[in-house]
């Protein structure tokens, strides 16, 4: 029985014996997603699915190609779509089906690897952590408020519930740090630019701190509490301020970056895992 299939531009071609068909898919020349359909017929399918239901199977290294952690060759699925996961190492590739564009699963998603710097996050699983980590900062903020509006004088209270907001945000420090690291990977970035950053902002706080120690406190004018110890800390401390910002800049741009395709030095890609 012979077949035609669809071109790129929706043109018919052929028609030609099946077999040809699957080995130029075997050969890279079609996708195995290619429409197809019997000479005479107007149902177009998947030239996977239309194989697998005359018992070919389609040995295609270019079209499913081999896992990137195992190393073995996939099986295309009859309907002509990539497996979930991989059947030797079951190394997960996609998201779970309707997951991938869920901003509360990809949030989700960023705690449960709560501080695994290495591997790849994608653009909305990063940005939907930024998105819900600032949601409940702020509503915790707008609590806080709320309640000290309410009562004027609630002592003890009023620590534990500033203590609670204290520890709010450390824990979300970490997995912020962790997720931006990931999105670099997966940008094809090195992480390690999330510590120069983390430095800076240290050697800004040691700077400061620095000044402080050095100001003379009982100089009557302004000027004369600088000393050149206090002015070389605020040198260091402003230098280093330009540096995390230009940093931090450059984080925020290539966090707009879409996913490397396929795999790369840092992991396999989940947006792309067949590149």
């Amino acid at each position: 029985m012979n077949y035609y299939y669809l071109t790129p531009d929706k043109k018919p071609n052929g028609p030609m014996p099946l077999e040809e068909l699957c080995a130029k898919a075997e050969g890279g020349q079609l996708s195995v997603s290619v429409l197809v359909a019997k000479e005479g017929d107007a149902s177009w399918r998947p030239l996977a699915a239309v194989a697998a239901e005359q018992g070919m199977a389609l040995n295609v290294a270019g079209g499913a190609g081999a896992c990137p952690t195992c190393g073995q060759e996939l099986s295309i699925l009859p309907d002509g779509s990539l497996p979930l996961s991989c059947p030797h190492c079951g190394r997960a590739f996609r998201p779970i089906e309707g997951k991938e564009n869920n901003l509360w699963y990809n949030f989700t998603l960023a705690l449960r690897q709560y501080a695994k710097f290495t591997g790849r996050a994608t653009r909305m699983e990063y940005w939907s952590f930024i998105l819900f980590s600032n949601i409940v900062c702020f509503l915790a903020n707008v609590l806080f408020h709320v309640m000290e509006t309410m009562n004027s004088e609630w002592g003890i209270a009023e620590g534990i519930v500033s203590l609670v907001l204290m520890l709010l945000i450390f824990v979300l420090i970490i997995p912020s740090y962790a997720v931006m690291t990931r999105r670099l990977h997966d940008a094809g970035w090195s992480g390690k630019w999330v510590l120069a950053m983390l430095l800076c902002m240290l050697a800004v706080m040691g700077g400061l701190a620095g000044m402080l120690c050095s100001l003379d406190y009982e100089a009557v004018e302004f000027e004369e509490a600088f000393s050149q110890a206090a002015i070389s800390w605020a040198i260091v401390a402003g230098v280093a301020y330009v540096a995390m910002a230009l940093i931090g800049l450059l984080s925020f741009v290539v966090s707009l970056f879409d996913s490397q395709r396929g795999a790369n030095q840092y992991g396999p890609s989940r947006k792309y895992p067949m590149g």
